[in-house]
């Protein structure tokens, strides 16, 4: 683990639905170490700068929350929230951490979705480090020759995120910035959401660092 840089938070969204993955919620499915996907993601943003790791959990998912709570050993740098009106879509969450951004006073923000269980700490860290050099308002991964997720969003950007509606999230904010937009390019297969029945046998399938 990296010496942590002060005034970062990172949250992982983990409020969704889950409704392309059937009966199966994405979030609970293991690689081939038995390891669930959340707690793949939440090792890797854990073991990365950032001073904090807030994770944004739908209500009534006891077994989701369960996965944070059983990573105690990371202390008071691990928090979850519920986001009780998560089913109107990944805006809502957003909007949970973007708020939880602006109580701790943090200087930027670094969006993790909890389904893109390959991202490594080193890029993350790579994310969060070139934003504190340049100060640019986002950091984006590179994906396909456009910005992609995982993202860091300076402070300078919290109000105009919190006007962001429905189920989606940046994305208009950031086509808006065009140029301003640092990206780092990074290997496409890191980059991968695991959301559907197909994609979850594959992910049963690998066998990531163990978390």
């Amino acid at each position: 683990m990296v010496a942590e840089l002060a005034g970062t938070l990172a949250i992982v969204l983990a409020a969704g639905q889950s409704s392309r993955t059937g009966a199966q919620h994405k979030l609970l499915a293991p690689d081939a170490t038995g390891c669930p996907m959340l707690a793949r993601t939440l090792h890797n943003t854990l073991c990365s700068a950032a001073a904090h790791v807030l994770v944004l959990l739908p209500p009534d998912r006891s077994d989701l929350a369960a996965i944070p709570h059983a990573m105690a050993a990371y202390g008071t740098r691990l928090s979850t929230r519920q986001v009780d009106n998560a089913a109107s879509g990944l805006s809502a969450s957003l909007h949970a951490g973007v708020r939880a951004a602006q109580a701790m006073q943090a200087s930027s923000l670094l969006v993790c979705l909890g389904d893109m269980p390959l991202v490594p700490t080193h890029l993350l860290n790579a994310l969060l480090y070139e934003q504190h050099t340049t100060q640019a308002p986002v950091v984006a991964a590179q994906r396909n020759g456009r910005p992609g997720n995982p993202v860091v969003w300076s402070s300078a950007l919290f109000t105009q995120l919190l006007t962001v509606t429905g189920d989606q999230g940046g994305r208009q904010i950031l086509r808006a910035l065009g140029p301003a937009v640092r990206l780092l390019p990074a290997p496409a297969d890191l980059l991968e959401d695991f959301d559907t029945p197909d994609r979850l046998a594959q992910f049963a399938r690998m066998a990531p660092p163990a978390c």
